[in-house]
């Protein structure tokens, strides 16, 4: 009996450990204040620590074996909970796309994006991009204002100002370089924190004080 117990425990442990983890790492697509899946998150994540905990207690072995499993579970719910995963969802999405990435890019420099005003709005992308934004096929494209260069953003919700974007710069001498949330009278820097993913793409996090900065 509890032999049946310990191995149904490990399952739950286990698969609720999946869900906590990719939860968080996708719940960044289309982020749009999605609470709900937050406290489901955070749910699972609860059940989680608790199972596993139980599930220690119930096994076999001795005591400072368990004290030691018991650390291990408490670190790692500490360490799912605190992890920044709006970055890490960033850096490994654009590393695992990259090659889509970079045929985007080429497809901007090469003005065959096309938008529905002559100075840049938004722009329907081929269905083959449809994987780096899933539920979302279109994009912005348009010049920074005061400042030389263009730039192609694409927001992973379909806000005004969208939670999440990626953005790439062109068309300007320092395009490898520039930071947009540097330029003043862009709107980058009132509303995005920018972090550089390489090859003059970055990735945009909205600031939780956006709504002060306008």
């Amino acid at each position: 009996m509890i032999k049946s117990r310990s191995h149904a425990l490990g399952v739950i442990s286990v698969l609720s450990w999946l869900v906590v983890i990719t939860g968080r790492y996708l719940l960044w697509l289309e982020y749009d204040d999605r609470h709900l899946e937050q406290l489901i998150l955070m749910s699972a994540h609860v059940v989680a620590a608790i199972s596993t905990m139980v599930w220690v207690l119930l096994a076999r072995g001795g005591s400072v074996r368990k004290y030691v499993a018991i650390t291990g579970i408490i670190g790692l719910t500490v360490l799912v909970a605190l992890l920044p995963w709006n970055g890490i969802f960033a850096r490994t999405w654009f590393a695992a796309h990259h090659s889509s990435f970079a045929a985007l890019a080429v497809l901007a420099e090469g003005r065959k994006l096309k938008t529905d005003m002559p100075e840049g709005g938004w722009v329907e992308l081929p269905g083959r991009f449809d994987h780096l934004a899933p539920g979302r096929s279109a994009a912005e494209e348009g010049f920074f204002n005061s400042h030389p260069g263009r730039f192609l953003i694409l927001g992973l919700s379909y806000d005004e100002v969208p939670e999440n974007s990626f953005l790439y710069v062109y068309d300007r001498p320092d395009a490898a370089r520039v930071n947009p949330c540097e330029l003043k009278g862009t709107g980058f820097q009132a509303y995005y924190r920018c972090t550089g993913l390489g090859e003059r793409w970055w990735w945009l996090q909205r600031r939780p004080d956006y709504l002060d900065r306008r």
